[in-house]
């Protein structure tokens, strides 16, 4: 596991990236900017609050984007808690990309947009934010909650990018190699286990709740 500073605790975080949206099927790029979640993305929302219905959760978080706010008022069904909204938790800002398509970027900015995608630890744009800035902000939000919640259940509702830059952290992996690893899908499952200065990863992008089977919510 990967040292962090902190005291010890034991928290159980439950990360999930938010349900498929209106852009995604467009391939237009979000970051800051928001589209609603697709009636698909809502249903992978609700097998995802059935999958967890029988956690004990203690808090719930989320990104201020929509979607996000969205997918984890779904999580939270009628639990008597609050969404927490930080944040700290959106996606990397896509600056002058954002509401644009993949190949409309590619085509107007292909330098910029080839060392993203192909050498992501070169990459510097006057106007998409950096990953090792997001990579920090994610790092501190999760150690800051998870500092909040000793012997707790927590989930926390983010984005793909955000979300694969935190485990890519946790793993060691280098941000030369962020993409070597599929993007991950929406409403996946990763489960932390944190003692305050390091974290373990129990399960990773996991869908199986979008199979169509009848699983045994998690206990």
């Amino acid at each position: 596991m990967q040292s962090l500073e902190g005291e010890k605790l034991s928290v159980t975080i439950y990360l999930a990236r938010h349900g498929e949206t209106s852009w995604n099927t467009k391939d237009l790029m979000q970051g800051w900017q928001d589209s609603p979640l697709t009636n698909k993305g809502f249903m992978q929302a609700k097998r995802l609050a059935k999958r967890l219905m029988n956690i004990s959760l203690h808090g719930i978080y989320s990104s201020t984007s929509g979607r996000a706010i969205h997918t984890a008022e779904i999580i939270k069904g009628d639990r008597a808690l609050e969404v927490v909204k930080n944040d700290m938790l959106r996606e990397l800002c896509f600056g002058q990309w954002e509401g644009k398509s993949f190949a409309e970027n590619e085509k107007n900015n292909p330098r910029e947009w080839a060392t993203f995608w192909e050498a992501p630890h070169l990459f510097s744009s006057n106007t998409v934010e950096p990953f090792t800035k997001v990579q920090e902000r994610m790092v501190a939000v999760i150690h800051s909650i998870a500092k909040q919640h000793d012997s707790e259940n927590v989930c926390i509702v983010s984005h793909s990018i955000a979300l694969k830059l935190l485990i890519a952290y946790i793993e060691k992996t280098p941000i030369e190699d962020l993409w070597s690893t599929p993007a991950i899908p929406p409403t996946s499952l990763t489960i932390l286990r944190t003692d305050g200065t390091s974290y373990e990863i129990l399960t990773k992008y996991n869908t199986a709740h979008e199979d169509g089977a009848d699983l045994e919510p998690i206990s």
